[in-house]
C-alpha cells in the first residue's frame, strides 16, 4: 500500500469521527494544545518510521554501509523490526506479554498518510504478535490494529519532528533511549531549525545539555572520520562519557589554560585528540582515561599527562612508536570483501587492533600514571624516596638481563648522580 492509498484508508476514519475509539486527546500542535481522537487502525494501513529516536545510530550507520530503508518493502520493514526488538530485548518481551493480555493501554500518533510518529515499538511488536503462530488468533485478534491519533495533513516535516521528539524523549521513561540515540535527535533537531531552546523543551533537558550533546555529537563524528567509520555510529559502542570528558577537555586546552607549560593549541592538542581516540578504541577503562586529559587546576596541577610537559612528551612519543606499526586492513577493503554482516567485519577489525596494541597502551600508561604520580608527590622528598627504596629492594639482580641490558647499567649510573646530589645537598 503507498501513500496516497494509506492516505486514503486514514481519511474515511478521520471523516467519521463516531467510530473513534478514544476521544477528545489534548495535543500541541503548532504552538496551540488542540484535542483529537484516537482510532483503532488496522495495522496494513501504516508504516514505520525509519528514523525512529529509538533506532537512530543503527538505521544511520546500515543506511551508511547498505542502502536507503523503505518500509513499505517487505525486506526493509523486517529489518526495520529487527533493529527495533534488538534495542531493548527484555523490554520488549515484557511489553509483548502486556499487550497480548492487557491490550493497548496508550495511543500512538501517526500522519494523515500513514507513517507513525510516537509508537513504532509498539506497532512493530503488535506485527509481532500476530505472526507469531504459536498465540491462537481468538487471544490476538485485537492486536492487529494500532490505537492512535491521526494528524491533520498541514502537519509539515518540522511540526511532526517536534512532535515525534516530545512524544517519544521527553515522556518514554519506561525504555529508556540510547544515550547516541539522544545525540543524534537533536542534530536533527538543530539541522531542521530548531533553536536549542526549542530542543530542550522537546527533550526534557536543560538549555545548557542540548549544547553539550551536539558539542559531543561533532567530536564523536570526528572520531568516527578519523578510522574510516563515518557515519557508523554502531562503531562508537557505550563510549560516551569519555567522548563528553574530552570534549570538555579539549575545549579548555584550546581556550587556554593558566600556568601549564607552553603547548601548542594546534599541534598539542591535535595529538592529545589523536591519542585520546585511539585510547577510547582500545577500549580503555574510562575511569582512568581521565588521567590522560583532564585539564590541571590550582590544587591539582599534576592532574593528568597532558598537564606536565615531561610526562605528556614521553607519553606521545612512545604511543606513536606503537601505532606507526600497526597495520590493518582498510574499511574499503573490508566492504569489498562484501562480507555478510558488514558491522560485525567492522567490530572485528577493532577487535584485532585492540589485541595488537592492547599490552602496549597498558605499559604507557602505566608508566606514565607513575610518573605523573612522581610530579604530584614531588613537595613530599621523604615520600618520594621511600617509594625509590621500595622499589630498588625488589630488584632481581639473578636475572639474566640485569647483567646483559646496557639500560640498566645507565639506569645504576643515573641513580649513582643523584645519591651524590642529595648528599652534597645534605652536606653528608
Amino acid at each position: 500500500m503507498n501513500a496516497e492509498e494509506r492516505k486514503a484508508k486514514l481519511k474515511e476514519f478521520t471523516d467519521n469521527p463516531s467510530s473513534a475509539c478514544r476521544t477528545g486527546i489534548p495535543i500541541t500542535y503548532h504552538g496551540r494544545i488542540i484535542t483529537l481522537d484516537a482510532y483503532e487502525i488496522p495495522l496494513e494501513y501504516l508504516v514505520y518510521n525509519p528514523y525512529n529516536g529509538r533506532i537512530g545510530s543503527v538505521v544511520k550507520s546500515f543506511e551508511r554501509q547498505n542502502h536507503t530503508l523503505n518500509p513499505e518493502e517487505p525486506s526493509d520493514k523486517a529489518l526495520i523490526e529487527k533493529f527495533l526488538w534488538e534495542s531493548k530485548v527484555e523490554a520488549n518481551k515484557k511489553t509483548k506479554e502486556r499487550l497480548l493480555k492487557e491490550h493497548q493501554q496508550k495511543h500512538g500518533i501517526v500522519t494523515a498518510d500513514g507513517i507513525i510518529i510516537d509508537g513504532n515499538r509498539r506497532a512493530s511488536l503488535l506485527n509481532n504478535i500476530m505472526a507469531d503462530t504459536s498465540i491462537p488468533y481468538t487471544e490476538k485478534s485485537h492486536c492487529q490494529y494500532f490505537i492512535a491519533i491521526i494528524l491533520p495533513e498541514d502537519a509539515d516535516k518540522k511540526e511532526i519532528l517536534a512532535l515525534e521528539t516530545t512524544y517519544q524523549m521527553g515522556e518514554d521513561a519506561k525504555v529508556d533511549y540510547n544515550p547516541i540515540e539522544k545525540y543524534l535527535k537533536c542534530k536533527d533537531l538543530k539541522d531542521a531549525g530548531f533553536t536549542d531552546d526549542d530542543i530542550a523543551g522537546m527533550m526534557d533537558c536543560k538549555e545548557g545539555e542540548v549544547r553539550t550533546m551536539l558539542s559531543a555529537l561533532k567530536l564523536m563524528d570526528e572520531y568516527l572520520d578519523e578510522y574510516g567509520y563515518s557515519g557508523m555510529y554502531t562503531q562508537l559502542d557505550k563510549n560516551e562519557d569519555s567522548f563528553l570528558k574530552l570534549d570538555s577537555a579539549l575545549k579548555k586546552y584550546r581556550a587556554g589554560v593558566p600556568s601549564m607549560w607552553a603547548y601548542d593549541p594546534d599541534a598539542d592538542v591535535s595529538d592529545l585528540k589523536s591519542i585520546a581516540f585511539d585510547y577510547i578504541r582500545s577500549g580503555f577503562e574510562q575511569t582512568l582515561f581521565r588521567n590522560i586529559i583532564t585539564a590541571p587546576t590550582a590544587k591539582k596541577p599534576a592532574s593528568s599527562f597532558f598537564a606536565k610537559k615531561e610526562v605528556w612528551e614521553s607519553f606521545r612519543d612512545a604511543h606513536y612508536q606503537v601505532t606507526d606499526n600497526i597495520q590493518e586492513a582498510s574499511v574499503k577493503d573490508i566492504i569489498d570483501t562484501n562480507p555478510p554482516d558488514l558491522s560485525r567485519a567492522l567490530k572485528a577489525r577493532d577487535k584485532k587492533w585492540q589485541q595488537e596494541v592492547a599490552d602496549d597502551f597498558e605499559e604507557n600508561f602505566v608508566r606514565s600514571l607513575d610518573q605523573l604520580n612522581n610530579h604530584a608527590n614531588a613537595a613530599k622528598p621523604l615520600q618520594q624516596l621511600l617509594k625509590a627504596c621500595q622499589a630498588l629492594e625488589v630488584v632481581d639482580v639473578n636475572q639474566p638481563n640485569f647483567l646483559t641490558d646496557s639500560n640498566v647499567k645507565g639506569c645504576v649510573k643515573t641513580l649513582e648522580e643523584y645519591v651524590s646530589k642529595f648528599k652534597e645537598i645534605l652536606g653528608m
